[in-house]
C-alpha cells in the first residue's frame, strides 16, 4: 500500500477541502499528496498530531492504524465516559493533565462550552 492510499483512508469521505482545513494545510498541498508525491515530514507530523495517526503506519503501512483505538471517528460519548471511568483512578496528576490539554485542543467546543458558563458547578 503507497503513500497516497494510506492518506486516502484517513480522508474517507470528507471532500478534499474538509480534509484538507482539517489538517490545516492547502487543498493544493493535499492534492500532490493524494497524486501520488511522497509526503513531508511536516505533513506526517501534521497528520500524527492531528488525527492521532501512527508515525509508522503512515510511512510503511505496518502495523495498527491510531497510536489507540479508544477514539475512533465512530466514538460515541458513552465509549469516552466509560473509558474515563475505568482509566482516570490509575492515572497520574501528570497525565490527567496530558488528556485534558488534548482533549480541549481537540474537542474546542468543549472549551466554548466551559467559557460560557455550562460547566457544572
Amino acid at each position: 500500500m503507497d503513500y497516497k492510499t494510506r492518506i486516502k483512508i484517513l480522508k474517507g469521505s470528507r471532500s478534499t477541502k474538509e480534509f484538507s482545513s482539517l489538517l490545516g494545510i492547502p487543498m493544493t498541498t493535499l492534492h500532490t499528496y493524494l497524486n501520488g508525491r511522497e509526503p513531508s515530514v511536516n505533513f506526517i507530523k501534521r497528520v500524527h498530531d492531528k488525527l492521532n495517526v501512527r508515525v509508522e503506519w503512515l510511512i510503511t503501512g505496518r502495523g495498527p492504524i491510531y497510536e489507540t483505538d479508544v477514539f475512533h471517528e465512530d466514538c460515541t460519548f458513552d465509549k469516552i465516559v466509560n473509558f474515563l471511568e475505568i482509566y482516570w483512578p490509575k492515572w497520574s496528576q501528570k497525565e490527567h493533565c496530558w488528556f485534558e490539554l488534548q482533549f480541549r485542543k481537540n474537542f474546542p467546543e468543549f472549551e466554548f462550552w466551559l467559557i460560557n458558563g455550562h460547566a457544572p458547578r
